[in-house]
């Protein structure tokens, strides 16, 4: 065989690995949809549900290197480059519209994997999706993340279910509009790190938290209350501490809220 009979079979053989590759990657949706059962991470349960009205603020994170290329929860493979995220409990394949609260960006990504399962962070964004909404380097962000519609996918979609009960980490604090204790969790020179205080505490079921505008020391403050029951203020200032907020101490009654009875 000729040298250029030998190059004209190679390009053969390559041109039709080629079109066997084409078709695979081009057999429609990949992924399957995907609701799931409730589940246990790190002692800690999760309870996917369909809720089409999903409207939520919190803390957003990001991931790349290390899972770039694995499948994901619903059988897809995760691209860092692609505009994607991971939830923890909203039906897969979605696609939602994330908000950047700290600088008003905005993005609308597929939602095709499970996560993230640190503390009570809210969503994790793709690494191209970290560096549109602008917060590549800071690592985490205060999100909102609204529901859009299902994406593509195979098999049966998921239906709407009836809303799932509430589920908190830490009681409800008992609250009144007649003054009463707060409890104040920080003062924050960064107005991003107290969103994100109020984000998680928003998600652990803690209620009701407000975040103060700049004060003439332009710190912003993140506290729980009013607290009228000074017992009930002072237990649930002791759960918060074994929660992981140290800092959390009781501040006295606010007259502001006294005059609105």
């Amino acid at each position: 065989m000729s040298q250029a009979t030998s190059r004209l079979a190679l390009l053969g053989v390559i041109a039709a690995v080629a079109l066997v590759l084409a078709g695979c990657s081009s057999s429609g949706p990949q992924g399957i949809y995907k609701l799931g059962q409730p589940y246990q991470i790190a002692g800690r349960w999760y309870y996917p549900e369909f809720d089409p009205a999903y409207d939520k603020v919190g803390v957003a994170s990001w991931y790349g290197v290390p899972f770039h290329g694995r499948a994901t929860a619903n059988g897809e493979l995760f691209d860092r480059a692609r505009l994607t995220a991971a939830h923890p409990t909203l039906p897969l394949p979605s696609i939602v519209r994330v908000t950047n609260l700290a600088n008003r960006r905005q993005l609308e990504l597929r939602v095709n994997d499970r996560g993230p399962f640190i503390g009570d962070r809210l969503i994790d964004l793709s690494q191209a999706a970290a560096r549109e909404l602008g917060f590549e380097r800071q690592g985490t962000t205060p999100v909102r993340v609204e529901f859009v519609s299902l994406a593509g996918a195979k098999g049966i979609p998921p239906r709407p279910g009836p809303p799932a009960a509430p589920r908190t980490l830490l009681p409800a604090a008992p609250a009144t509009q007649c003054g009463g204790h707060f409890i104040q969790i920080g003062a924050f020179a960064e107005p991003e790190r107290a969103w994100r205080a109020a984000a998680e505490l928003h998600g652990a079921g803690v209620a009701p938290v407000s975040t103060e505008l700049p004060a003439s020391d332009r710190l912003t403050r993140v506290r729980l209350g009013p607290i009228t029951d000074t017992a009930a203020a002072a237990a649930t200032l002791d759960r918060l501490k074994r929660s992981g907020w140290a800092g959390a101490f009781l501040v006295g009654p606010d007259p502001g809220s006294v005059t609105s009875c």
